[in-house]
């Protein structure tokens, strides 16, 4: 019987093509939040993959999934991750081989601490079976 109170039509998600690449990812990671969010949030969302980058995103998306106790149930959850990023690295900043957890060292002469100090070994050994 209804009194006159009328149930709140359910909102169906539907996401912008622009945005995508960044569902599509956090997706794939098994993040499954829900992505009805409003008109204004979708162009906040816009912009922010125009400044950072849709890899950038998502992957502040899933870390931030991994660390929410009780999950993540909508998509609104990331919109202050993701207001705090830094804009995308300019192409040529960073090395496009090196991972994006990887920061290289400078260039140094010669072999790495563990060859160094594996050759000491090898001379140490040397020295004590000469002795015997």
């Amino acid at each position: 019987m209804n009194e006159g109170v009328r149930d709140a039509p359910a909102r169906v998600a539907v996401v912008p093509d622009f945005a995508r690449p960044v569902v599509d990812r956090i997706s794939a990671a098994e993040v499954y939040p829900a992505w009805t969010l409003t008109p204004a949030e979708w162009l906040i969302v816009h912009a922010l993959i125009k400044r950072s980058g849709a890899d950038m995103l998502a992957t502040a998306a899933v870390q931030a999934a991994l660390r929410a106790r009780g999950g993540v149930s909508h998509a609104r959850y990331f919109l202050r991750t993701w207001q705090a990023l830094p804009p995308a690295p300019q192409p040529g900043t960073a090395p496009a081989t090196a991972p994006g957890n990887v920061l290289p060292f400078p260039d140094r002469p010669g072999p790495g601490r563990v060859a160094r100090s594996a050759d000491y070994l090898a001379q140490a050994l040397a020295a004590m079976e000469a002795q015997q």
